[in-house]
């Protein structure tokens, strides 16, 4: 088995992203050419786990995001301010390589476990995520996180901040 990193913020001079695959070319496309400008931008932060050569075999993007409280579920609305302050964990991805190694995984439960330090410090009701398919929603949804909308058709899901430390337990 590879030796992989423990997850680091992307440093663009040192992380090799260029052969990472996950058999999702959008995801795959957005590591290689705008995870850094992002960063550069201070529009989204992305934490990487790479093999010890630096090669990048998962990544998860993250930005501060406010979510319409008109919109929201009533459990996420309920005594929020508006826009409900949320952490958005915009991508997700794991090279096709090290699929159903849990490193998905354990790479969410690095977010969660940021979101709910970041509540510390600044409000973060939750963590939201679009799902890229009903095959990720429903993997999601194992990890604890819940469906913005009934409707099968919908890939918004929320957990809130109050419920990261249980989904954290789980994973272990």
């Amino acid at each position: 088995m590879t030796e992989l990193r423990r997850p680091a913020l992307l440093d663009a001079s040192r992380h090799d992203r260029e052969q990472f695959d996950s058999g999702e070319a959008v995801l795959d496309e957005w590591l290689r050419r705008y995870a850094g400008q992002n960063r550069r931008r201070d529009t989204a932060a992305t934490w990487v786990i790479a093999d010890a050569s630096d090669v990048v075999v998962a990544y998860a993007s993250i930005a501060m995001t406010g979510i319409d409280r008109s919109a929201a579920p009533a459990a996420l609305a309920k005594g929020a301010p508006d826009p409900v302050p949320a952490l958005l964990l915009g991508r997700l991805a794991v090279d096709h390589r090290h699929t159903g190694l849990g490193i998905g995984t354990a790479l969410a439960g690095h977010v969660l476990a940021t979101a709910a330090e970041l509540n510390e410090t600044a409000a973060c009701r939750a963590v939201v995520v679009t799902a890229l398919n009903s095959k990720a929603r429903a993997w999601w949804e194992r990890l604890g996180f819940n469906l913005f909308s009934p409707r099968a058709d919908r890939l918004d899901l929320y957990l809130l901040t109050a419920d990261i430390d249980a989904t954290l337990r789980r994973l272990q």
